[in-house]
């Protein structure tokens, strides 16, 4: 599930939270959960925009491999099964990430086509769990000696959204638009930058603090755009260390 949030993550997709459950560690769960699964949270915002009655999310069963879970909202959400309406990706039981990033691709594209309605089944509930944990250690990766999927999400996650903050702001698109904006709006976006800074890694917090003093100090100031600017700095300076990291790297790998 991690390694293809990172996957998602990589090309620009809003992705939430990642999740793993299941009767590999915990006999008890069996009274909730067949075998092993997981899945993939994708921001509402993101999902809205290709079944905007609906809510959904990616799904990965260690029967049937990977789908796109639909539940629509109010009345005609309630009852039948969690499978219910799933769109199911059918390229085995465990895809390369590429594969499954392109699964959503797809589904964004037409949601109701995308796929198939039929479940497929490619191994028995329970069966031969060492097995499947050894087809599964190829996407395992322990970083600061912690093997915890939620420790690797969160850095990829947070590592995501740093890159695509210093790029947005490196783009190189200065220009200035008018956004009418409430001045409540404005205190509630503050507010929104202010939890971010404390709550997200280091870089991703300097950005929040910087981004949220630029535009407290730009309220009521005219042409005050191009003197209160510290996020930008910060952006040039992260990609300016990028590029040299990259350049070393480069006569490294030469000699």
């Amino acid at each position: 599930m991690t390694a293809v949030a990172e996957k998602l993550l990589s090309e620009g997709t809003p992705v939430s939270s990642v999740t793993a459950f299941g009767r590999y560690d915990d006999e008890e769960q069996g009274t909730h959960h067949d075998d092993v699964e997981g899945g993939i949270r994708l921001n509402e915002s993101f999902t809205r925009r290709f079944l905007p009655d609906a809510e959904t999310g990616l799904h990965w069963s260690a029967t049937s491999g990977w789908c796109l879970w639909v539940i629509p909202r109010g009345p005609a959400g309630t009852g039948g099964t969690f499978y219910d309406g799933a769109r199911w990706l059918g390229a085995g039981l465990i895809p390369e990430p590429d594969r499954v990033a392109s699964f959503l691709s797809s589904l964004q594209l037409d949601p109701h086509a995308a796929g198939s309605s039929d479940r497929p089944f490619y191994r028995q509930p329970l069966h031969d769990l060492p097995g499947l944990c050894e087809r599964l250690r190829v996407y395992r990766r322990v970083e600061y000696g912690n093997p915890s999927y939620e420790l690797r999400f969160d850095n990829a996650r947070c590592g995501a959204y740093y890159d695509r903050t210093v790029q947005a702001l490196t783009s190189g698109d200065e220009d200035i638009v008018n956004v009418p904006v409430r001045r409540s709006e404005l205190e509630a976006l503050l507010h929104l930058l202010e939890f971010a800074e404390g709550s997200s890694h280091k870089p991703v917090r300097l950005f929040a603090d910087y981004l949220a003093g630029d535009i407290a100090q730009r309220r009521g100031e005219p042409g005050s755009v191009n003197e209160h600017r510290r996020a930008l700095a910060y952006a040039i300076e992260a990609k300016e260390r990028k590029e040299r990291a990259e350049r070393r790297q480069q006569d490294d790998d030469g000699k």
